[in-house]
């Protein structure tokens, strides 16, 4: 129900199909030597992680403190 509209479903279908599809324009936020820079420190904090696991022992079999 539309007020004061004499339009027809099909007038108002044409004048959807006139408006012209929108326009994306693609930016990226970080250059390509920032990615590989963040891949790095990313790959280096992993590397640091499983050597401090390798030192510590397992997680799995905490000794209790008396």
């Amino acid at each position: 129900m539309t007020v004061g509209s004499s339009s027809t479903p099909d007038d108002i279908q044409r004048q959807r199909d006139a408006i012209p599809p929108m326009v994306v324009n693609e930016m990226n936020l970080l250059s390509d030597a920032l990615k590989i820079e963040l891949k790095q420190l990313i790959n280096e904090v992993l590397d640091e992680r499983d050597i401090e696991k390798k030192l510590n022992g397992p997680y799995d079999f905490p000794e209790e403190l008396l």
